[in-house]
């Protein structure tokens, strides 16, 4: 199977709006139906539960921003996942690490690598790059660009949610990577990266393949000012696309970008990404033909959908995301004020947390929303990553006898009102999540009253999904429901990593020195395959110590509109070709 062109699908990404991407339209509203037919035949209408936090990828960490990220920035490498064996592969121009499996496989035109050589102690590996690859404004992407963005991927005060992608580079074993000896650019088209360790080829390949912003353009822009740099609403890339309009909240729109050559110019002119954070108005402008594609479309709504426009057809795909209840595990209060670790007190004992887990009712939420859809998570390791899926251990059952039984033991014992208490603080917290999911509303209201059945008193309140995320970010929840789109290699330093600032994503502050060290072992194997016995006990880590409650893996559900031609889903996402689809033109469409 072919990955997105960008290299972005396969990094983990968080998943606020539903599972997907989404958003977008003209300032007047822009709804399919109000296009001409010439518009509506050249321009594609998603529609979507949330806006992108950033069109930039040293700093975008939603599944949308990385989506629509990798329709306007250029890749390094392309990729494709064996679905037989759950392997990643990855290819240059001229060469791949494996022999490709799938029947479909394309060339990867879209690649700026030409060819790769690892050296023979695996500390250093070289790019020879392509001499025709230009940016948006004209500009020469050369080797330069490369090490200019690995240096905003490092920098401390612009805290990359990747910034231990690095971890490996020289220096970093110090505490900060030397980024004069750790990597070269010894002209245009050459560009080498020096490790402080030997590194397998495939992990060097993931972790130098992060994405570059154009050097000529941020040089100037100050690490603190970053952020908020008017560059982020006017992104220069070099892929299939260009952003068009960005209206906050609203719409985001791209356009076909003519002097693309990586491989080519999108073939749909305009896409618009329609923001519409209402589950059921989204699924209405599906069957009205307002947008052509909606994800996370729920089975139960399949038939009517289908039956109120023939010209819809549901797909799916799996299984890459999965649905979560995060648990605090350090008091974030403190650390933000200290910057010092200790646990919290309702969820930093793993007894505690187990219990929740065995509280909560997750097969009745799967039997209710998800069907045959929806899989128990046992941890963040997909059964689609086969060759390290450890099948053996079974997920904790719905046993709220057993879940009092811990709790009991960890000390929190009936109070006066039922709820129950301890040293004289009651069991009782807020249970955040993002608007407009309807699954995770359903999942929520469940989750508070199987709490409630063991004397936890669960509120549930709903934010605006960017607010949402931002608070996470900061770590300012205590609890809350969200959601991964797992990366395609198995590294998970960014996500349960000890050290909280470099791993952005240990949103839960979980820190298990046996888990830094396993995902270090792992890597010292030449073989992805030979890291095996190390990702089997890293499972059974997570699985006992429950930083969160896993809930279920879902097989991505998507409603497309027939007048799409060329759509491929696979794991890497819905959206992976996208710059490959066409349109069927009115004329040749049956009222």
């Amino acid at each position: 199977m072919k990955l997105n062109k960008a290299f972005h699908s396969l990094f983990p990404v968080v998943l606020l709006a539903a599972v997907t991407l989404l958003s977008a339209c003209s300032k007047s509203g822009g709804k399919n139906a109000a296009l001409s037919a010439a518009a509506r035949d050249t321009t594609l209408v998603i529609g979507m539960l949330g806006d992108a936090d950033y069109l930039n990828p040293v700093i975008g960490a939603s599944l949308t921003s990385s989506e629509i990220s990798g329709l306007i920035y250029p890749g390094l490498l392309q990729g494709e996942f064996d679905t037989k064996t759950g392997l990643l592969n990855y290819l240059a121009l001229e060469k791949r690490l494996r022999p490709s499996s799938g029947p479909d496989d394309k060339s990867p035109k879209a690649a700026l690598a030409r060819t790769w050589s690892m050296s023979p102690d695996h500390r250093s590996i070289t790019y020879i790059l392509r001499d025709d690859a230009k940016w948006a404004d004209g500009q020469p992407i050369t080797s330069r660009d490369f090490k200019f963005t690995y240096k905003l991927y490092g920098n401390p005060i612009i805290a990359s949610p990747r910034q231990q992608f690095l971890a490996e580079l020289v220096g970093a074993d110090k505490g900060t990577v030397d980024f004069d000896k750790a990597i070269e650019t010894p002209n245009d088209t050459t560009l080498v990266f020096h490790f402080y360790k030997p590194v397998p080829e495939h992990l060097a390949l993931f972790h130098t393949s992060l994405t570059p912003v154009p050097e000529h353009l941020w040089k100037d822009v100050k690490p603190e000012e970053f952020r908020e740099s008017k560059l982020n609403q006017q992104p220069v890339g070099a892929g299939p696309y260009r952003l068009a309009e960005w209206n906050k909240q609203q719409s985001l729109a791209l356009s076909s970008s003519p002097s693309c050559n990586l491989p080519k110019p999108g073939n749909i002119k305009r896409i618009v990404w329609r923001i519409v954070p209402d589950y059921t108005v989204r699924l209405a402008q599906l069957q009205t033909g307002d947008v052509d594609v909606v994800e996370s479309v729920k089975p139960e709504d399949f038939d009517a959908v289908q039956k109120a426009n023939p010209d819809v057809e549901v797909k799916t795909v799996g299984l890459r995301v999965y649905d979560y209840v995060g648990w605090m595990n350090m008091d974030g209060d403190y650390y933000n004020k200290t910057g010092k670790v200790r646990p919290h007190p309702l969820f930093g004992d793993p007894k505690v947390r187990r219990a929740l887990t065995m509280a909560i009712d997750r097969q009745s939420i799967i039997d209710g929303y998800l069907g045959e859809y929806g899989v128990l998570a046992k941890t963040d390791i997909s059964p689609s990553l086969k060759w390290a899926f450890d099948d053996s251990i079974k997920p904790w059952p719905y046993d709220p006898t057993q879940a009092s039984r811990l709790l009991a033991g960890a000390g929190w014992v009936p109070g006066p009102d039922g709820i129950l208490q301890k040293d004289g603080r009651r069991f009782s917290f807020v249970l955040y999540t993002n608007a407009g999911n309807a699954r995770r509303n359903y999942a929520a209201t469940i989750i508070q009253q199987n709490l409630k059945e063991i004397g936890i008193d669960c509120k549930i309140e709903i934010q605006e999904s960017n607010v949402f995320f931002q608070n996470l970010q900061e770590r300012k929840l205590d609890a809350w429901m969200a959601g991964w789109s797992i990366g395609l290699e198995i590294d998970p330093l960014d996500v349960w990593g000890s050290d909280l600032e470099k791993s952005r994503f240990n949103f839960p502050g979980y820190i298990n020195p046996r888990i830094d060290k396993l995902c270090e072992l792992a890597k010292e194997k030449m073989r992805t395959e030979d890291a095996r016995p190390y990702w089997v006990e890293y499972q059974r880590i997570l699985h006992e110590d429950q930083p969160i409650t896993f809930l279920y893996w879902m097989r991505e559900t998507q409603g497309f509109n027939k007048r799409i031609q060329g759509e491929k889903l696979n794991i890497s996402g819905s959206f992976y070709n996208i710059d490959d689809w066409t349109l069927r033109p009115s004329s040749s469409i049956a009222p």
